[in-house]
């Protein structure tokens, strides 16, 4: 995951630096530039945001994302870095919620981000135990920020199991960790298909939701970038119409909670999960006015996670995307 890897190492540092002055890591012309509100309101169909550092605090993230114009959120729940972590702060939970009021940030338009060292799937018997321990504690970390979505990279086989006794481990983990945390809804990630990992394929997320116990808490949120690199052809003219329909009939569109937009440094089927800014990559600016036109994916949060370059940030790509829509 090279760009969102670089990314997410820039937002470790940043969350480990404590007390840290992080005002400065906003803008103050984001929202001017960010376009949407000078033009009015966007769409209120449409929910455009990014993944943001948690630097100085769990309700920067907040902060950060309105004022560059987003209307939806990714984070990180604590340090990338460790296993263990500090057990979430009390006042920074009420913080974090007392923000999303203030800026009329919806709880269904928020979707937390696993950490990178979960493999829930791991034919390891310490990684495997760590991990489930891990997605425990992330969605009890959901609940006191009351949050309803989580994000989850489903995992990998190693190549030491096979992809069925993968998933199977996949399932069973979240269904331990819905019997210790209620309500909280598990969003399995599509994946590139690079090496081992599994959820590549429609197919295998569908195996993972089937075998889900309780299935209102399971759910997919597709990563454009990771379908273009699995080889879903969203460049091809009506590319992206053409894969939501191949996932209604393999998954079903009720299971899908989220979108990340991600253009692609690679081509097609190339299995190389390389993130780039929107419309400067393979997949092209005509499939992600597709996307934001798009009335099947209204009312879910569309999360940027691309590596960004001076003078086309996050606000910027938000700005851009929102442009795209179509008045009607």
């Amino acid at each position: 995951m090279a760009p969102l890897k670089r990314r997410a190492k820039r937002i470790k540092t940043e969350d480990l630096k404590e007390g840290e002055n992080s005002a400065a890591t906003v803008d103050p012309d984001a929202r001017r530039r960010a376009g949407p509100t000078e033009r009015g309101s966007p769409p209120s169909t449409k929910h455009i945001g990014a993944h943001l550092s948690i630097q100085g605090g769990i309700w920067k993230a907040v902060e950060r994302c309105s004022a560059m114009g987003g209307r939806s959120l990714a984070l990180f729940l604590g340090s990338q870095r460790s296993w263990k972590r500090p057990a979430l702060d009390p006042s920074a939970a009420a913080q974090f919620k007392e923000r999303c009021a203030q800026q009329g940030f919806d709880p269904a338009h928020i979707l937390p981000h696993g950490s990178y060292l979960m493999n829930c799937g791991s034919p390891k018997d310490d990684v495997f135990e760590k991990s489930q321990a891990m997605l425990v504690d992330e969605l009890g970390r959901c609940r006191a920020l009351g949050l309803s979505l989580y994000n989850l990279h489903p995992g990998s086989s190693l190549g030491s199991i096979s992809t069925a006794q993968c998933i199977q481990k996949i399932a069973g983990a979240i269904d331990h960790a819905h019997r210790q945390v209620p309500a909280v809804v598990t969003v399995l990630e599509n994946m590139c298909g690079q090496g081992s990992t599994v959820g590549g394929e429609f197919s295998e997320l569908k195996s993972i939701v089937e075998q889900v116990r309780d299935q209102s808490r399971v759910g997919v949120c597709l990563d454009t970038c990771h379908a273009f690199a699995a080889g879903y052809d969203l460049a091809a003219d009506g590319g992206v119409s053409a894969m939501l329909d191949q996932f209604d009939t393999e998954v079903g569109l009720h299971y899908l909670r989220a979108i990340h937009l991600n253009d692609s440094k690679g081509p097609l089927g190339c299995h190389l999960d390389r993130h780039e800014d929107i419309g400067k990559g393979q997949i092209g600016m005509s499939a992600f006015r597709d996307i934001v036109n798009e009335p099947r994916l209204d009312h879910i949060p569309l999360i940027l996670e691309t590596p960004g370059r001076p003078g086309f940030e996050y606000a910027e790509q938000i700005a851009l995307l929102y442009s795209l829509i179509e008045r009607k």
